[in-house]
């Protein structure tokens, strides 16, 4: 078992290479979980509402297109095999669609622009989930090593957060500067820097999804190629599905925690600017400090999770992290908000030297073990691929990947609406009134309320999707045992 398990560890160049083109997904995600909002309506003038509810149609969309690429991914016979066809595919609608979204017609009206903006979001959304699902699907096919899985989805992650991290920096701190001009002293809110940007995120895209469907592109003569399949009924496609989906507990298990883990993740990214600019009062060159200090934790995460995971296995792994991890990233926070209600003085204040330090080591390690977290979950989502291929004799690791896929992002838009219900309950001013009538400052109750709505949801939240990672069964000697088992390296119909 031993010397089977060391013959599928896997290269540095390939795991490079499998996680080079998260870049691409971190991009987008970062563009729409924090500035596609934004842009719309303090830029452009779109209404609110209006942007966010065509970003919220988008995930009927994703119900479609998710459960679709999966499936067929899985299905594909090619010279390219399976995965490839879909990847390359993506490259080039994504990258030119992305740098159109930011860079719309003058002078359209407000449903206009609604409609162009809606178009935009579902060719990106459909054709990353041409990339983003094949690829991850990819993962359990290169190797079958319990460890080196942690590792292939740990690089995932470390060029995810990177790509995210890089472009989120640059529109800070290069494109909203170097667009200042008389008409806009800020130039976060002239057109022509998100144009820029767009351009740049683009290329990027671009690079990181070529780059990783070339570079895997040798591995595809030793990947599985499912059978020739004639007279599929859409009856028995649903009915295939259904029974991919529901042949395993422990994965039931982990499908739940991931929706509410997107849920509280949707609200932690809605309040991040919030937070940054307000409740910690950080300016710009505190931002930019504590945003390059961020680099360090996928760094940690890259080494940190395979070790785990080799010495304590995945499941303990998770739970005893994650648990440090939910209370860790709440500690501040709850600080902060008993010195707001109580006048103590429990956390360096705003203005305070010591404030940026503290928050740059608490933002590094809290990081650093969420994609620990992540990262494991991810992995053990592929150890199940053997296990429930063993039930089903199909190997539908697309599926598997896609169910996840749309849910997060399903629940993750939840979030972020449930995030403005939260902003409108306790009152918090509009960014007009801060800057014209408040001086910038706002009231210091107002700040104690978001946090004592803040707090309490993401450890519950976060807890309960926790708590669902208990129901995971699987051990590191039953994966391995599946993976030894030769009807794991066919596909049986």
């Amino acid at each position: 078992m031993e010397e089977l398990q060391q013959e599928k560890k896997i290269d540095l160049k390939t795991k490079f290479f499998y996680g080079f083109g998260s870049i691409s997904f971190g991009i987008k995600n970062n563009g729409f979980s924090y500035f596609v909002l934004f842009v719309y309506s303090s830029v452009l003038g779109l209404p609110a509402w209006m942007a966010g509810l065509a970003l919220n149609l988008v995930l009927i969309v994703d119900a479609i297109t998710d459960p679709l690429v999966g499936y067929y991914s899985d299905r594909t016979r090619s010279r390219w095999g399976r995965r490839h066809p879909f990847m390359y595919a993506a490259a080039l609608p994504v990258a030119i669609t992305y740098y159109f979204l930011w860079t719309p017609p003058e002078s359209l009206s407000d449903w206009e622009l609604f409609s162009y903006l809606l178009v935009c979001a579902i060719i990106i959304r459909v054709f990353i989930t041409f990339y983003e699902v094949p690829s991850i699907s990819l993962g359990p096919e290169l190797t079958d090593n319990y460890v080196e899985r942690t590792s292939l989805m740990s690089f995932r992650y470390f060029f995810g957060w990177f790509g995210g991290l890089t472009t989120y920096n640059l529109v800070w701190f290069w494109f909203g500067p170097s667009n200042v001009t008389e008409k806009f002293s800020d130039g976060r809110f002239n057109p022509e820097a998100w144009s820029e940007y767009g351009l740049v995120a683009a290329i990027l895209i671009f690079i990181g999804i070529i780059v990783t469907s070339v570079g895997t592109h040798r591995h595809i003569p030793s990947l599985i190629e499912p059978p020739e399949r004639k007279n599929m009924t859409f009856s028995k496609t649903i009915k295939e599905v259904k029974e991919t989906l529901l042949a395993n507990r422990s994965y039931m298990f982990l499908f739940f925690s991931g929706l509410l883990a997107a849920l509280a993740g949707g609200i932690e990214a809605a309040f991040a600017i919030y937070f940054d600019s307000y409740f910690w009062g950080l300016n710009l060159d505190e931002m930019l400090t504590r945003g390059l200090c961020l680099y360090l934790a996928p760094i940690i995460a890259i080494f940190a999770a395979p070790i785990f995971t080799d010495r304590f296995g995945k499941k303990k792994t998770v739970m005893s992290i994650w648990s440090f991890q939910i209370i860790f990233a709440a500690l501040p926070f709850a600080l902060r908000y008993i010195d707001l209600t109580f006048g103590t003085s429990l956390f360096p204040e705003n203005g305070s030297p010591y404030l940026l330090p503290v928050l740059c080591v608490h933002v590094v390690i809290n990081v650093a073990a969420a994609i620990i977290v992540f990262a494991t979950l991810a992995s053990m989502l592929m150890d199940l691929v053997e296990d429930i291929q063993l039930k089903t004799g199909r190997r539908e690791e697309g599926i598997l990947f896609s169910a996840r896929s749309f849910a997060d992002k399903a629940v993750s838009g939840f979030g972020l609406t449930f995030a403005g219900i939260i902003l409108s309950l306790i009152s918090f001013p509009e960014s007009s009134v801060i800057r014209n009538e408040l001086n910038g400052i706002v009231p210091n109750e107002v700040l104690a309320n978001l946090a004592l709505w803040y707090v309490p949801i993401c450890i519950i939240a976060f807890g309960a999707a926790l708590s669902l990672v208990s129901g995971y069964t699987l051990t590191r000697d039953e994966h391995e045992e599946n993976a030894a088992n030769p009807d794991t390296k066919v596909w049986k119909d």
